[in-house]
């Protein structure tokens, strides 16, 4: 006999097995739309783990289509159906997320080493010591922040992305960090350090080869979840 615990066991393991649930199961046969209702956010709930807010919204999201149907659907008072469950093929799977999570995290390194330079950069220029100027390249103030804001917003629409599971935003990111990275490079052939400007106190050069590095991992995770996405 169904119960609510049995639609609960049956839902989490669709779940996990990535498949799209089409007719009442056997294990749901009979139960009100209540119980049902129940069992499938209990079966998400444990499917999704713990996570934080943001993450756990978006897995939700993801593994509620396999049990949509039993979301929308009454089941009928009646004896449970003699054939098993029919499944569809899998759908796009949540395996995208630590693709996501990644890029979230190398963006984020890679936004710290950016505040490093933009900060140092910041203090030399108001300093203006001859040996720390910048060149007379046309790199200003403003372009080099310019490349630092517009990098934020990248992060906070990637965050977005996160948080909703807007595939939509996934594409806007990738776009912007890759506008970012054009920029950045930008910047450093304006202002690579010389090796003796280097010596007396210029931007260290490793520092500048790392967020150069991150970027371009973050470019490719960004790129590889958002195909993912779909």
């Amino acid at each position: 006999m169904a119960t609510e615990n049995s639609c609960y066991v049956f839902g989490v393991q669709a779940i996990r097995r990535h498949v799209i649930v089409t007719t009442v199961p056997r294990a749901c046969a009979g139960l009100s739309r209540a119980q049902v209702n129940a069992a499938v956010g209990r079966a998400i709930k444990e499917a999704v783990g713990s996570h934080p807010k943001a993450v756990a919204r978006h897995l939700a999201y993801l593994d509620r289509a396999y049990l949509a149907h039993l979301i929308s659907t009454v089941p009928a008072p009646t004896a449970a159906p003699t054939v098993p469950p029919a499944v569809a093929a899998p759908a796009r799977s949540s395996g995208d997320l630590p693709l996501a999570l990644a890029a979230l995290g190398a963006w984020l390194v890679t936004a710290a080493a950016g505040s490093y330079l933009l900060l140092g950069w910041l203090a030399v220029s108001g300093r203006r010591l001859r040996a720390l100027r910048v060149r007379a390249t046309g790199l200003t103030r403003g372009f080099v922040v310019g490349h630092f804001g517009l990098a934020l917003t990248g992060l906070g629409i990637w965050i977005g992305f996160l948080g909703t599971g807007t595939v939509a935003l996934a594409w806007v990111s990738v776009g912007l960090v890759v506008l970012i990275a054009g920029l950045g490079m930008g910047v450093l052939g304006a202002d690579l350090p010389e090796p003796e400007a280097r010596r007396r106190g210029r931007l260290p050069v490793t520092v500048i080869a790392l967020h150069g590095a991150l970027a371009t991992t973050t470019i490719l995770l960004a790129l590889l979840a958002a195909i993912g996405a779909g």
